[in-house]
């Protein structure tokens, strides 16, 4: 039997049994966010000293701070692609909102501008054009 690696749990899980497994994973919660996000496994994920990089952010919208799951953070610092909606959650407000909205606490940058910035040090990361025009239809619905 074949079997892929979720992107979430990182168990391997029955190709048969995939999508169902996957699905629990996608369930929106009480509070808006979905039960998990894709991260890269732990093998995978940036091991270096967080100390410098800001993990907590402010919605300038609502004014509501949220902290960056540090999963989130290690695996975005290895592949600054991988979340290509350029959204993140705010607590404030209980949904996904543009990274422009949206500042580190401790440094004051917009989070759009900070990705931007690892993305430009990762270039061979960057997926391809059919890639990025699926991401941003499927992504629309955030949009309205």
């Amino acid at each position: 039997m074949s079997s892929k690696r979720c992107p979430y749990c990182h168990e391997h899980v029955e190709s048969s049994q995939f999508n169902a497994h996957c699905a629990q994973h996608e369930q929106i919660q009480a509070d808006g966010q979905q039960e998990e996000y894709v991260t890269l496994p732990p093998e995978a994920r940036s091991s270096e000293n967080l100390v410098d990089e800001p993990q907590v952010y402010c919605h300038s919208k609502c004014g509501a701070g949220t902290q960056m799951p540090e999963e989130i953070v290690r695996s975005y610092l290895v592949n600054p692609y991988l979340y290509l909606a350029d959204k993140t959650f705010c607590t404030g407000c209980g949904t996904h909102v543009p990274l422009r909205e949206c500042q580190w606490v401790e440094t004051g940058e917009d989070l759009q501008s900070h990705i931007d910035r690892h993305r430009a040090e990762k270039p061979e990361f960057r997926p391809g054009f059919a890639t990025r025009v699926l991401v941003f239809l499927i992504h629309q619905k955030w949009i309205k």
